[in-house]
């Protein structure tokens, strides 16, 4: 084989690649090879029949106008059958390489939902962590949390931290290469790559980044092959100072048939986890949906939405998405009844009923010395006060009553008046352990 026939072909397939997508020039054109060129006729070594056949009829217009814009004459392109040569294919893999790595950065960064940011992101109690982490991360990769690893139960806002990172590095950092995937599409890349035999162009995608996201990493468990290369990959990036942020639904310790090198390795940095969100914290988030969708709602609704929905966010927003949408299409406002009606679907399991809100009365009056008249009268006396807002705080937590029907047991008063006893209530509980070890004891003796 001349030399001048491998220049020519490979100019053609820098032209074709550009031209076609990658699985389509994997497919057709890794085994080819050039094996002769006079000047006038050029020689293409293909794998089989097949693909002789369907290069010839779909490619060579394509073919024989690249070699005219390449050679400046027109060359008479034959196929023939047999194996390719060593140095030919492998530089044709160069350009299945150079080509997946050219789309690496549209691909990922499409990736990114622009919704997902940190400002959007509601803060709790049960994700604080997670959250301080992921904006440190975001401002300084690699410097304290590598690797970071997140877990929880799906819908609580694994994925919405993993793309504020990426939005956030996107923004003020454009020169670092994020990339952000799926555990399943690492897999599926993977698998692809050993079918196409690109492997290399895989490992290098997926090395030469400076921050590497990937979601719902559990899926691995099983894929000892892909352990294994994620295993390679994890090490050159750990080594090279390249910050790794992973997401799981549990923790590693957990996660079943991974191998114990990547265990080890998980581990080896910042563990968090977000937990379900408080009902304070349930109600925030629809509260901040409200306002950004410019959905007119009552808190009363909202309290009673986030009575019903404890376990996942996207539920949470997805009952608003619901109610805007019902509420436009027959033009009436959003109201319990409503939501009563097309929320069902969304609702976790009711809470047990059978606690009510006059056991709670009478427990907290025989625990605290007070009558149940007194924490349905109007006195604003301290000694009744404050066990009347225990009482509506154990309300809160242990019936599936609104806030509303909650104030009107208590002598008719607002719903704010309730929101407030059960914020003031929970603020004594985290600052006072002898305020939390009564009520504890209280709602024990309720529940047994």
């Amino acid at each position: 084989m001349s030399s001048s026939a491998q220049d020519i072909w490979l100019l053609i397939l820098n032209d074709i690649k550009s031209q076609v997508n990658p699985q389509t020039f994997s497919t057709w054109f890794s085994d080819t090879n050039a094996v002769f060129y006079d000047g006038i006729n050029l020689s293409i070594q293909v794998q089989d029949e097949t693909a002789k056949r369907h290069i010839s009829d779909t490619y060579i217009s394509l073919i024989q106008s690249s070699a005219q814009k390449n050679t400046g004459k027109t060359i008479s392109i034959s196929f023939m059958v047999g194996s390719s040569d060593s140095t030919t294919t492998f530089q044709t893999q160069e350009i299945i390489q150079q080509t997946s790595i050219s789309r690496l950065d549209n691909t990922s960064a499409s990736k990114f939902n622009p919704k997902y940011l940190f400002e959007t992101f509601v803060v709790g109690p049960t994700n604080q962590l997670a959250f301080a982490a992921a904006t440190s991360i975001a401002k300084t990769p690699a410097k304290q949390y590598n690797p970071f690893f997140l877990y929880g139960e799906s819908g609580l806002g694994k994925t919405h931290l993993l793309q504020a990172i990426c939005n956030e590095l996107k923004k003020e950092n454009p020169h670092l290469k994020v990339m952000y995937t799926s555990s399943e599409q690492f897999i599926s890349e993977f698998i692809q790559s050993i079918a196409t035999k690109t492997q290399h162009s895989f490992k290098i995608k997926y090395r030469n980044v400076d921050v590497l996201l990937i979601d719902d990493i559990q899926n691995l468990k099983d894929k000892e092959g892909t352990q294994e290369e994620f295993f390679y990959t994890f090490e050159d990036l750990y080594k090279n100072n390249k910050q790794i942020v992973i997401s799981s639904d549990r923790p590693p310790r957990e996660i079943a048939s991974l191998a114990d090198r990547l265990r080890t390795r998980f581990e080896w940095g910042l563990q968090a986890d977000i937990k379900a969100p408080n009902i304070e914290t349930r109600e925030a988030i629809l509260r901040k949906k409200s306002i950004d969708e410019g959905i007119v709602i009552q808190d009363e609704v909202l309290n009673y939405i986030a009575k019903r929905i404890k376990t996942n966010i996207r539920k949470l927003e997805a009952s608003l998405t619901n109610l805007k949408a019902v509420s436009l299409t027959y033009n009436v406002p959003i109201t319990i009844d409503l939501a009563k009606q097309h929320l069902k679907h969304l609702f976790d399991e009711e809470v047990s009923r059978n606690i009510t809100i006059r056991d709670i009365m009478e427990k907290v009056s025989e625990r605290m010395n007070v009558n149940v008249d007194d924490l349905r009268s109007k006195s604003r006396h301290s000694s009744i006060v404050q066990p009347r807002f225990i009482a509506m705080y154990i309300c809160t937590k242990l019936t599936s009553l609104t806030t509303i029907e909650i104030g009107k047991e208590f002598g008719n008063r607002d719903h704010s008046t309730v929101i407030n006893a059960r914020n003031n209530i929970q603020k004594l509980i985290d600052e006072d352990d002898t305020i939390k070890e009564k009520i504890d004891d209280i709602i024990s003796e309720l529940k047994s």
